[in-house]
């Protein structure tokens, strides 16, 4: 929301995953009553993957539901962002994922494009030296 009151001619596209999301939730409210027009696409795999590792390394051979820590209900982020008084949309498929961005960008609103992944699959590891 900073870098479009900074730039508002601007667009501005943040890509966050559900588990950052969820801290960042009530943000739609604050965007919705102050016309702050981002858009907002959402890695919603229902899992805060990248967390898995150090939770596994955490856990180690000790019993327990590592799943507690780390796996989420499947929420529609795209309703929560029409509740709030925002653009949102939900993509299933990869051939949704560019009509849904233009619509969200060409909205008058701020919008969320909620885009539903598969828990299994990881971003390459970075490289290093």
């Amino acid at each position: 929301m900073g870098a479009k009151c900074g730039a508002p001619d601007r667009p501005v596209i943040c890509f966050i995953g559900d588990g950052g999301f969820y801290y960042y939730l009530s943000e739609l409210e604050t965007a919705s009553r102050c016309g702050i027009k981002t858009v907002t696409v959402v890695n919603n795999n229902q899992c805060l993957q990248q967390c898995l590792g150090g939770i596994n390394r955490a856990y180690g051979n000790r019993p327990g539901n590592r799943d507690e820590q780390s796996k989420f209900q499947d929420i529609n982020f795209a309703k929560i962002a029409q509740d709030m008084g925002c653009f949102g949309i939900r993509v299933e498929r990869p051939e949704e994922i560019t009509p849904a961005l233009k619509k969200a960008l060409a909205s008058d609103q701020p919008a969320v494009v909620d885009v539903v992944t598969d828990v299994s699959v990881r971003a390459p590891a970075p490289w290093t030296p």
